[in-house]
């Protein structure tokens, strides 16, 4: 009769959190770069058990998350911890304002997407070519903090950073992670198969899920900490485009924001306002909001009307859209378009009485004529003609 000890299971894996330890490095272009091999970027597979990949991949976005925040203070962002007055040890997930957001005229929430960590766009472009800036929010605070806060007011408007994507507790990292994270969490042994939710231990108080994330940052953070006469941009991007809508959608919730909110631009939308049922919200999102979309044609072409589009797949999405250029990621597409979204909300916070421009939809160019011919129809002498050459031994 054998007997097996929890001691005989392969120890878990352990990795430092320093990115040189790591044995990574920041060049000059500020890319992550391999310390031994300066061309390459960063390695996922390390090994061919896959545990092991992702605990690096753990720690190794940990330090980038660090050096993000880092640079994200430097440009006058503080972490605020939520829900608002909870102490650092306890439940808690983490968001950043301007440190003189109180004193803001003009002020913009930012609402990433819920699987990201807080102030990164796209890890394939801040770990990889592009490098960390590019691919976080540091480059969208430094393009925003150069416009002014109105046509009255010269001063940068205050930025405020939500964080749907970690909201699960990790008690004993004491701190918020994603849901892709939270399985790379440290385990007694290499072996075993994650750990269990408990509710009241692993959720953040009033933030359980990323719908009550935007409600509680729309609800108290914006309350309690920005001005009462302030006016208000958003951007949403990917699932939060949704999130965003059904929660103004609420006729309560627009009753608050309708006087405050100077412009929307939704990143990624995909969902039809067929759902809303608020006409205000419906004539917001015609006049005052804008769409970038997932696609391959240039930059700022249109795509659709409010009405849509069904030569493009495009639904009703109830405001005019236009292509980011970026042809797959919906991560990706602030960091394309990140221009044409500033210029959007400068347009609308200095402009009195802003409205959409007329939106003309083009067509895309037809495809070649000469592949929808009926091969049958080719006169012979025009059909392209294959010689086999036979090679003999002679």
């Amino acid at each position: 009769m054998f007997r097996r000890h929890w001691s005989g299971l392969p120890k878990e894996v352990f990795f430092p959190t320093d990115l040189k330890e790591l044995g990574y490095f920041v060049n000059d272009d500020d890319e992550i770069r391999n310390i031994e091999a300066p061309d390459f970027y960063f390695k996922f597979f390390l090994d061919h058990n896959s545990r092991i990949n992702h605990r690096q991949r753990f720690v190794f976005d940990h330090a980038l998350e660090d050096i993000v925040h880092l640079r994200l203070e430097k440009l006058g962002l503080n972490k605020v911890r939520l829900p608002l007055g909870v102490k650092e040890d306890e439940r808690h997930v983490p968001i950043m304002a301007s440190s003189d957001i109180a004193s803001k005229s003009h002020v913009i929430l930012i609402i990433g997407e819920p699987c990201q960590e807080l102030g990164v766009l796209a890890k394939r472009v801040a770990s990889g070519r592009g490098g960390i800036d590019k691919g976080s929010m540091v480059s969208v605070v430094r393009a925003l903090q150069r416009q002014p806060s109105s046509a009255d007011d010269a001063a940068a408007p205050g930025i405020l950073l939500a964080n749907p994507g970690q909201l699960h507790w990790w008690p004993e990292g004491r701190r918020a992670l994603t849901t892709v994270a939270k399985d790379a969490v440290p385990l007694p042994s290499l072996v075993h198969r994650g750990s269990r939710f408990v509710s009241g231990l692993h959720d953040v108080p009033l933030n359980e899920d990323p719908e009550a994330h935007v409600r509680y940052v729309c609800r108290q953070v914006v309350e309690r900490l920005v001005r009462p006469d302030a006016r208000i941009s958003l951007v949403a991007i990917g699932q939060s485009c949704e999130l965003l809508t059904q929660y103004l959608d609420d006729a309560d919730n627009w009753a608050a924001w309708e006087s405050r909110l100077n412009s929307m631009l939704l990143l990624g939308h995909l969902w039809s306002d067929d759902g809303l049922g608020n006409p205000a919200l419906k004539d917001f999102l015609a006049k005052r909001t804008r769409a970038y979309l997932v696609s391959d044609l240039p930059l700022d072409l249109p795509l659709a009307p409010p009405a849509g589009n069904a030569d493009e797949g495009i639904p009703k999405l109830g405001c005019p859209c236009y292509s980011s250029s970026e042809p797959f990621y919906t991560e990706l597409i602030l960091i394309r378009a990140l221009e044409s979204v500033c210029s959007y909300i400068q347009a609308a916070a200095t402009t009195p009485g802003f409205e959409n421009p007329p939106i003309v939809v083009t067509k895309r160019p037809p495809p070649d004529e000469v592949a929808e011919v009926d091969w049958e129809k080719i006169p012979q002498e025009e059909k392209p003609v294959v010689y086999v050459h036979e090679v003999t031994d002679d």
